[in-house]
């Protein structure tokens, strides 16, 4: 493939290959080898000024010159000396010539083989540049370009048709052969990108978009190219590789799929949770404590009827303190009841909303946990879905559940609030604060569940070891939320 036309060739073709952070990229051998070096090491923050040797040719030039000299001024002594008559001046003078034209014969081979052996060893070099660049470009998976900015031709390695199904017949030679094909959501941001790149004076260009193959179908692409500068600092060229990652950007959206689907169930089943509460709330609260009501009625009865017998009958004792003992149980078991309903479902939060929901928890939490705990409320509280107040509900009683367990506080606050068009709610105590262990820890199931609950509502809960002492635990929930479909898709 090199026979005939050699120098052309070399000129036109040879390409050196080079490899820098897992991409292969190459120059042609008729550019400065060093626009290249100059380049990479600029990109890596590496450039240093580099001396230009004095060409060997300098130095023949000045033997000659110097031999000429010498040889002008003192010839013509030499022949006066030793010529005695004018027939040997004349032979002295024809030697003169002949050693001069030799001199200068032996001066121009030296010249010549010397021009002749580099021009080999260039040529030897491009030659197993060539060679060496071919069988890395075959063996990449990428496909090696080479885009000549002043022509605006554009050179493809054969694993362009290996990813993308074109031969370089079908191609167009300019870079229309690659804009031609970019998907067009892409085009504009791509080419922007690239000439935003060389007009600036930039060395590494990168970006990621869709790539029409020949069957008609996009492959997710990621590009990555140099710019090669001349010694004016002109960019000239620009050379890099395309790789395809179809497979690993569908990977990736198989895998978001996946956790979205995963979410959405357990949104459904958090959602089932939520009814099935309300419903035996509703059941225990309604039918169990009137029964438990009733009962407690009959045993007052009791217990009055046998007050009035006052003490006729002295075995009726035992009887009267069961009874009062009875009517002591009921009541407890009442209460109890109560207070498992609302833990299951609070009416408030159905009945007046989430900010008394709010109020009203705090005041169980300090009444159960002996914790002082203050509540901050908005004049007029945002008006919210069902389902959005539960999930801030069932974040806040998580977070008051980690203080009462964890904190070893005396006092707590909760702040809830609008700023702009998120919804806030912030809970701080003065216990010893939450450690970065525990929140690393994925065994921390109840943060793990706060932060689930927030990112179905498109927000984010943050957990804070305040440097004067205690915990704050921020709740961020767009405003949004409250308008999104995706409970109806769940």
């Amino acid at each position: 493939m090199y026979a005939g036309g050699h120098a052309k060739t070399i000129q036109k073709s040879a390409l050196c290959p080079r490899r820098a952070n897992g991409l292969v990229i190459m120059v042609r051998w008729n550019s400065p080898a060093h626009w290249l070096m100059k380049a990479h090491a600029k990109t890596n923050g590496n450039s240093r000024p580099r001396t230009r040797a004095v060409p060997g040719e300098i130095f023949v030039v000045i033997y000659y010159l110097l031999f000429s000299a010498f040889w002008v001024l003192l010839s013509d002594r030499v022949v006066l000396l030793v010529a005695k008559d004018p027939a040997h001046e004349a032979r002295l003078q024809t030697t003169k010539g002949l050693a001069f034209i030799t001199a200068t014969a032996v001066l121009l081979y030296w010249l010549l083989y010397r021009s002749f052996r580099k021009r080999e060893r260039a040529v030897s070099l491009a030659h197993d540049a060539c060679e060496r660049f071919e069988l890395v470009a075959r063996a990449s998976n990428d496909a090696i370009w080479d885009w000549d900015l002043a022509t605006n031709e554009i050179w493809w390695s054969e694993g362009f048709k290996e990813l993308f199904g074109y031969a370089r017949e079908e191609l167009e030679p300019t870079i229309e052969s690659w804009t031609k094909r970019l998907h067009p959501d892409d085009l504009d941001r791509a080419v922007a990108g690239l000439h935003g790149v060389i007009e600036s004076g930039g060395h590494l260009w990168y970006d990621e978009y869709r790539f029409r193959r020949k069957d008609g179908k996009y492959a997710y692409v990621y590009d990555r190219g140099f710019v090669i500068h001349n010694g004016k600092g002109k960019p000239v060229r620009m050379v890099g590789g395309m790789t395809d990652v179809t497979a690993k950007k569908e990977a990736e959206e198989q895998v978001e799929l996946s956790r979205r689907q995963m979410r959405a169930l357990s949104a459904r089943l958090e959602s089932l949770r939520e009814e099935e509460r309300t419903r035996i709330s509703r059941e225990i609260h309604d039918e169990l404590g009137q029964m438990l009501t009733g009962l407690k009625m009959d045993l007052r009865w009791v217990e009055n009827r046998l007050a009035k017998l006052d003490g006729a009958v002295a075995d009726l004792n035992p009887v009267v303190d069961k009874v009062v003992g009875a009517s002591e149980l009921a009541d407890q078991t009442l209460n109890r009841v109560q207070n498992i309903a609302a833990e299951l479902r609070p009416g408030v939060l159905d009945n007046l909303g989430l900010a008394m929901a709010i109020k009203y928890e705090a005041k169980r939490f300090e009444d159960r946990t002996g914790i002082r705990c203050k509540v901050n409320l908005p004049e007029s509280p945002p008006d919210m879905k069902a389902e959005v107040e539960t999930a801030i509900f069932r974040i806040l009683q998580e977070a008051l559940t980690n203080v009462t367990r964890h904190s070893q506080a005396t006092e707590a606050q909760i702040d809830f609030c609008l700023q702009g068009d998120d919804v806030f709610l912030e809970l701080r105590d003065n216990g010893k604060g939450i450690s970065a262990d525990a929140l690393a820890n994925p065994r921390s199931i109840g943060l793990v569940g706060m932060r689930e609950r927030a990112l179905l509502l498109g927000g984010e809960i943050k957990f804070e070891s305040l440097s004067s002492g205690g915990t704050l635990v921020t709740l961020r929930i767009p405003e949004c939320a409250n308008d999104t479909k995706f409970w109806e898709l769940v």
